[in-house]
């Protein structure tokens, strides 16, 4: 982990001077300990680095002078995740480790097995915070979006590549599908703790024109399938 990286959600620009408040000041100031003159990095997740001294820590705030300010390409493919609702502890997984992973969105949906329907806005701030924490923990520069989708019966048609977790015995392993040339963006829909529903696995095949896959000859859980398809599919992405 980069050691001394803070996320500041604004565009950079060398010579500009930001301002760091709340959580962010509050791990630079009292956990770090950071001194004026100290050199730190500084990332937006919109695919930009910043190097910046330590220009004046005040009681809330800290002012920081950009010295230099790098941009990173993006992954060409942008790889979805939807993923439908499951326990509050298994999300949390999800977003974490799936944004270490490369996804650059997370589509979060209501399956008709799911345990809940919706996610309150204390729980989703609590994701967003663990996608930024696992942005500058893994060095990526880009933040994946987080977004309430319907349940899949009200989707509609999507452009791209889509899969989904079908357990189904005759469907074949992903790295048994033909998917290259990739249309993107690629869509992995991964079903809730109790899978899909029959109605659901129908709708996805025949109105959303997915392809099923398989991802172990186990039966894998939903936090565990949607983590073992991002980390299969990054053989088929451009980078």
């Amino acid at each position: 982990m980069p050691h001394h990286r803070y996320y500041l959600d604004k565009t950079f620009q060398k010579n500009d001077s930001v301002i760091l408040v709340e959580d962010e000041f509050h791990h630079l100031s009292h956990v770090l300990r950071a001194r004026s003159g100290d050199l730190v990095e500084l990332v937006n997740g919109r695919g930009q680095l910043a190097q910046a001294n330590l220009i004046e820590l005040k009681k809330h705030e800290a002012t920081l002078h950009l010295v230099q300010v790098t941009e990173e390409m993006r992954c060409k493919t942008p790889l979805i995740l939807a993923q439908a609702l499951t326990r509050m502890n298994h999300l949390e997984w999800v977003i974490e480790k799936g944004t270490e992973l490369g996804a650059t969105a997370f589509w979060l949906f209501p399956g008709i097995l799911s345990e809940k329907d919706q996610l309150s806005p204390t729980q989703l701030t609590r994701l967003s915070h663990l996608a930024i924490a696992a942005m500058k923990q893994c060095g990526r520069l880009d933040l994946p979006s987080i977004e309430l989708k319907p349940p899949l019966l009200k989707w509609a048609p999507q452009t791209g590549t889509l899969l989904f977790g079908d357990l189904r015995e005759q469907t074949p392993y992903l790295w048994e599908l033909s998917l290259t040339p990739l249309s993107p963006p690629m869509i992995l829909v991964i079903g809730p703790e109790s899978g899909f529903d029959d109605r659901e696995v129908e709708f996805l095949h025949n109105s959303l024109k997915a392809n099923g896959m398989r991802l172990h000859p186990n039966i894998l859980r939903t936090e565990t399938a949607a983590l073992v398809a991002l980390s299969l599919i990054q053989k088929y992405l451009q980078y």
